[in-house]
């Protein structure tokens, strides 16, 4: 292979043909980058560990979530799951009532009552 093919092939002579691939420094890659960031970085001030949440309040939140969810639950399925036997009809509330503790009123009793719970 002669000299004027190569530089030709990669566009030397034609500024119609793209150039030739440009050699990167691999320890400025993205990801060297990430890391030297990560080291580099200043230090936090303050705790990184959130508040501990003090068990009983945690507890008696749940208390009141719960007694209430239970209570409308049994209300309006009363009429569909009352010739079932108690074990049945708790095995259909305490599922439900669990879900909506899970997902729906646990969530906002605890951003309603966040602060209260760490104090």
């Amino acid at each position: 292979m002669s000299e004027r093919i190569v530089p030709h092939a990669y566009g030397a002579d034609d500024p119609g043909l793209p150039s030739p691939p440009a050699v990167t420094d691999i320890r400025h890659t993205p990801r060297e980058q990430s890391r030297n960031a990560f080291a580099n970085a200043e230090p936090r001030l303050g705790p990184t560990v959130p508040a501990a949440v003090r068990r009983w309040k945690l507890w008696l939140l749940t208390v009141c979530g719960i007694y209430p969810t239970i209570v409308l639950l049994g209300l309006a399925t009363n009429p569909v799951l009352e010739d079932l036997y108690l074990p049945v009809r708790l095995a259909v509330l305490v599922p439900a009532a669990a879900a909506a503790m899970v997902w729906q009123i646990n969530p906002r009793l605890q951003r309603h009552f966040g602060a209260w719970l760490t104090r």
